[in-house]
C-alpha cells in the first residue's frame, strides 16, 4: 500500500509550485562570492553599501532576501527603523558595531566579531557604526515584502537594476 502522507505531501508541493509563474531564474543554484561581490551596491551611508543577491526582483524569492553589506573602517553611521521585517547578520570579515533602541527608549550596544551572528528583530531602531576595520556581513531579512525593494524608501533604481539582472542574466 502506498504511503498516503508522502503522496499527499508531494501532491500539495506540486500544486504550490504550479501556482507560481515559471521563471527562468527560479531554480536551485550556487552563487559564488565573486558574483556577489560584483553585484550593484545599494548605498546606505558613506562607506556602507549592500549587494543584494537574493531578492523578489532578481530571484523571485517569496520569503526572504539576502545580501552582503560592505562596511569601510571609517563608515558614517547607518541608522534604520526596523519596522517591517526581522533581520540577521553574520560577520564574515572584520567586526560589526551596532546600537539598538527599543520602543521605550532603552538602548544597548553590541559588538559582533568575525564568525559571530547577530539577530535584529523588528521593532527596534538600529545603527551600524564604524568599527575601525573594513568589514563584511552576510544578512538575511524576512519576510520579503510584496513590493520588494522598490517601495521601502530606498532608491527605486536599485530595484530596477535587480529586475534587469533577472531579465538579462548577461548583466
Amino acid at each position: 500500500m502506498p504511503n498516503m502522507r508522502t503522496s499527499t505531501t508531494k501532491s500539495v508541493g506540486a500544486e504550490i509550485r504550479a501556482s507560481f509563474p515559471s521563471r527562468p531564474q527560479r531554480f536551485p543554484k550556487v552563487i559564488n562570492f565573486k558574483d556577489i561581490e560584483s553585484m550593484p551596491r545599494l548605498p546606505f551611508s558613506k562607506g556602507c553599501a549592500s549587494g543584494v543577491f537574493i531578492s523578489r526582483e532578481r530571484e523571485d524569492s517569496r520569503y526572504y532576501t539576502q545580501g552582503y553589506c560592505f562596511h569601510d573602517s571609517d563608515m558614517e553611521d547607518f541608522v534604520w527603523d526596523e519596522t517591517a521585517w526581522d533581520e540577521a547578520f553574520y560577520c564574515v570579515k572584520g567586526q560589526l558595531r551596532l546600537h539598538a533602541v527599543d520602543a521605550d527608549g532603552a538602548e544597548a550596544d553590541y559588538v559582533v566579531d568575525e564568525g559571530d551572528h547577530f539577530w535584529a528583530p523588528a521593532g527596534f531602531k538600529y545603527t551600524f557604526r564604524a568599527s575601525g576595520v573594513d568589514s563584511i556581513n552576510f544578512w538575511t531579512m524576512a519576510p520579503v515584502q510584496q513590493s520588494g525593494w522598490k517601495y521601502t524608501g530606498d532608491d527605486p533604481s536599485y530595484s530596477d537594476a535587480l529586475i534587469a539582472m533577472r531579465d538579462n542574466p548577461e548583466l
